[in-house]
């Protein structure tokens, strides 16, 4: 009993624990949401709005830089350091709308010059605004200073004042902009506040750079930003292809199901890189890391079959267009799931933690090559489907969780011989 106490009053437990509140509170309002969507709005704007945020995702992740992830080391190494920490807050969101800026006439100008998104060019307008409130966010603060609670309670109180109202106004296929503009204002609003109260928790000042200061953190998050960036980029492609080969209606089905996908997907990955990562960066005690990594897998896959086993059932009730390819296209990405999860967690939580960031970045680099190649083969064959680029993105994670393993089994089987 009284070990049981500790772990319940430990900070990692807290973080579990808050995170999972948060993303499962998170996920509620969406898997409500899409049913509705697709019944008001049709699967076709649906499939057009979920498109223009797969379209403006990647400058999203290009804006990030890695910083998410890059901050680690320096926050946690200096959580005491008010001054410190206020310079690498202050450094990361000005490189950040600096990012924001020059990429904002990018973005523009490929716009107005694609005549199938300048004839909706407001909703893409609107969804690349959305990044300004990731640009003011310091949720990455409170994730590195292993304090998830305070994202918890921002996130659950924005999202419920800024979704609902879709429930109100949205009432036919014409009102599909409004989604866009709920969405852009969650964003917005959950940055200011949380940029507010990391200021009044941490007191730590906001202020403007010197230039070789943000060069020096903008140089420092290059390899985080690689690695990230290819993974995202070769994970989110998929709607972007089927809108470009297939259309809208391709992307509504597609994204349907992959929001289901997203829903349990959201509740390890960020565990992964959120919790995980800051706590083996600070441990480094490789046995209760390799129970903790046993932990995940197993449980995950026990998870996935329950799901597995579930959605006949369950997802008809909540999702009355396209049914039976939904749930076949659900069930498709729990396979991936299988293998997804597990990749990941060989990545930067369990690599990054042995230093192997290398390691983490040639994986992405290669992984990302094989999915590109391969969806340039279906493409000149004229295969894309939903199934086909489901099947390609599983052959991806495949290849990253094979050469993960390999990577580790390698670094460890040198130190045994080192001992």
């Amino acid at each position: 009993m009284p070990g049981l106490r500790r772990i319940f009053k430990s900070v990692l437990f807290s973080n579990i624990y808050n995170l999972f509140l948060l993303y499962g509170f998170s996920h509620i309002i969406p898997i409500v949401l899409m049913p509705f969507l697709l019944n008001t709005i049709g699967v076709e704007h649906y499939g057009l709005v979920n498109f223009s945020l797969a379209f403006a995702f990647y400058f999203q992740v290009v804006n990030e830089f890695g910083f998410d992830l890059s901050n680690v080391r320096h926050i946690v190494g200096n959580r005491d350091d008010k001054d410190k920490i206020s310079e690498v807050a202050s450094s990361i969101v000005c490189c950040k709308l600096q990012i924001f800026a020059v990429l904002a006439v990018i973005y523009t100008l490929a716009v107005l010059c694609v005549g199938s998104l300048r004839e909706h060019w407001v909703l893409y307008m609107l969804a690349y605004v959305r990044i300004l409130g990731i640009c003011v966010s310091l949720n990455w603060l409170f994730r590195s200073m292993e304090n998830l609670k305070y994202v918890t309670r921002i996130s659950m109180i924005v999202k419920t004042l800024c979704v609902l109202p879709i429930f109100v106004l949205v009432r036919s296929q014409a009102d599909y902009v409004w989604v866009m503009v709920f969405f852009t204002l969650q964003e917005v609003v959950g940055g200011v506040v949380s940029l507010l109260l990391a200021k009044r928790i941490y007191a730590i000042r906001l202020y403007p750079v010197r230039l070789s200061t943000s060069l020096y953190y903008l140089k420092d998050s290059i390899p985080f930003f690689t690695s990230t960036f290819l993974t995202r980029i070769y994970q989110t492609s998929n709607s972007v292809i089927l809108g470009i080969f297939c259309g809208d209606y391709a992307v509504g089905v597609y994204t349907a199901a992959q929001k289901l996908h997203n829903a349990y997907a959201s509740f390890v990955s960020p565990l992964l890189a959120h919790v995980f990562y800051p706590y083996f960066m600070r441990r480094k005690d490789f046995a209760v890391i390799n129970r903790i990594v046993r932990f995940v897998i197993v449980g995950n896959i026990a998870m996935l079959f329950a799901c597995y086993l579930l959605s006949p059932y369950v997802l008809p009730l909540f999702v009355k267009v396209e049914t039976e390819h939904i749930v076949t296209y659900f069930n498709m990405f729990l396979l991936l799931l299988a293998v997804s999860v597990p990749a990941d967690m060989f990545g930067y939580p369990y690599l990054g933690a042995m230093d192997m960031v290398d390691k983490v970045n040639r994986s992405a680099v290669y992984t990302s090559a094989l999915y590109f190649v391969g969806a340039a083969v279906i493409m000149l064959a004229g295969g894309i489907t939903v199934e086909s680029v489901i099947w390609l993105l599983l052959a991806t994670n495949l290849f990253c969780l094979l050469y993960r393993v390999r990577c580790i089994c390698r670094v460890r089987t040198s130190m045994s011989r080192c001992l």
